[in-house]
């Protein structure tokens, strides 16, 4: 998938929001404070052009909030979602692999400690890659199939596994971390096989039917088609909130789950018992996941130690998700946050030799190996991706750059070991490294 610089722009729409099923007068008066106060942060954040989807929220078990947000009132709207709306999860399978690989480890038909040359023959690397190094991105292969942009649709999943075979390792297994989804494919091939059936047949008969997932469901290689009311995807392009195609043509189609908050919300409870807790959480007590792609963003979020979970889900992309996602913890352990306001920027300036000490190549490892390269030029810096002006960045501090004054991403430049600077971009509410070349 191609990336660039993009330029944000607020639409002009009216905002509301579908009546939450919560009543404030069941809450005690802690739990209401909570909840009022995720209830005023969406609102907020809607009303800025910045979200639309569903918000669903528990502590101690005690639901405070399960409400669809939505930027234009109209239920015929292409954008509007209720609190039974179905949407995209994508990475969120991940976290249902992950599942799935602790179900039959604990069943005796897997383990972590397996290599994929039990598996497959002719993997490089085959005996040194675990599949527990699969979960954990660390098997060195890299996030992506070189070569095949845009047919990502037409593979099987034996397929992917052959080109998989094909990619040069990133690092030496167990090394390093790289976020990879071809490693999960190759997970999800293991899956299939150790079920003897599709990677989704194995989540919905697995997953889905046990827990009463009962609006859950797959788009491809399932008997059953669970599609009831599918969101949408959205994205603003020219400042207008236009529509964006579900599939994608550059995208695999062996996990294509879609779900629920509801029913995300029981996979969530599921996960909290033994002996998966163990198997999933990370070291504060958090079983997370996040997932997207154009027009989409989703988040299921459990804290053990501190007792509350939470699923996000969205079907328009400009949310700034990472901020969005860390300020709802905040909330639910009431802990003050600054509520989503209009931004303005203000623009100063740099000597053109602190200007200088930025320039070069920066390759974006989590975009697909994207290189950015940034010059000088009329005493501002400029971004080129193949040669072409994609960006004009305009100075916040002597570190931190940045396009549109109203949009809250950043062009942030850190120091290296090496003495010279990596790239911190901002895109869509995400933040990822780019390594200076």
């Amino acid at each position: 998938m191609r990336y660039c610089w993009i330029v944000f722009g607020l639409v002009l729409s009216f905002s509301c929001a579908e009546k939450s099923t919560v009543q404030n007068n069941e809450l005690s008066p802690k739990m209401e404070s909570v909840s009022d106060s995720l209830d005023t942060y969406f609102i907020k954040l809607t009303e800025l052009r910045k979200f639309n989807g569903v918000v669903m929220a528990f502590k101690q078990d005690t639901l405070l909030l399960e409400k669809a947000y939505n930027l234009n009132q109209d239920s015929q709207s292409s954008t509007y979602v209720t609190t039974n709306t179905q949407f995209d999860i994508h990475s969120i399978s991940k976290l249902m692999t992950y599942y799935l690989v602790a179900k039959l480890e604990s069943e005796g038909t897997l383990s972590r400690n397996q290599t994929l040359d039990m598996f497959f023959e002719g993997f490089p690397k085959g005996k040194d890659i675990t599949i527990k190094m699969l979960l954990e991105h660390s098997s060195g292969l890299p996030r992506e199939l070189s070569g095949i942009e845009g047919q990502e649709y037409d593979l099987t999943s034996d397929e992917i596994v052959n080109l998989a075979k094909q990619e040069n390792l990133l690092f030496e297994p167990g090394t390093d971390v790289q976020y990879s989804n071809v490693g999960y494919e190759v997970l999800y091939n293991i899956v299939s096989k150790a079920y003897a059936k599709s990677f989704t047949q194995c989540v919905v008969d697995e997953i889905f039917v046990p827990l009463g997932m009962d609006n859950s469901g797959a788009h491809f290689f399932t008997k059953e088609d669970r599609i009831k009311n599918m969101a949408q995807n959205h994205m603003l392009k020219d400042s207008l909130v236009v529509e964006v195609a579900n599939i994608q043509r550059d995208e695999f189609r062996t996990a294509r789950l879609f779900s629920t908050a509801m029913d995300l919300k029981k996979f969530l409870d599921h996960l909290k018992q033994e002996p998966y807790a163990s198997f999933l959480k990370n070291t504060n007590g958090i079983i997370a996941k996040d997932g997207g792609s154009k027009g989409i963003r989703a988040q299921v979020y459990s804290d053990l130690e501190n007792n509350f979970d939470f699923v996000l889900l969205a079907n328009y992309d400009e949310m700034p998700f990472f901020d969005t996602i860390d300020d709802m913890v905040k909330l639910l352990k009431s802990e003050p946050v600054e509520y989503p306001k209009e931004i303005n920027r203000k623009a100063i300036t740099l000597d053109e030799e602190v200007l200088q000490q930025y320039e070069g190549s920066y390759t974006f490892a989590d975009f697909d190996g994207l290189v950015l390269d940034v010059k000088v030029e009329n005493g501002q810096l400029i971004i080129l991706q193949d040669g072409e002006t994609i960006g004009e960045l305009q100075a916040e501090s002597p570190t931190v750059f940045f396009e549109d004054p109203k949009a809250a991403e950043s062009f942030e430049f850190i120091e290296n070991e090496s003495g010279t600077y990596n790239a911190l971009m901002g895109w869509k509410g995400i933040v990822v490294e780019g390594k200076r070349n």
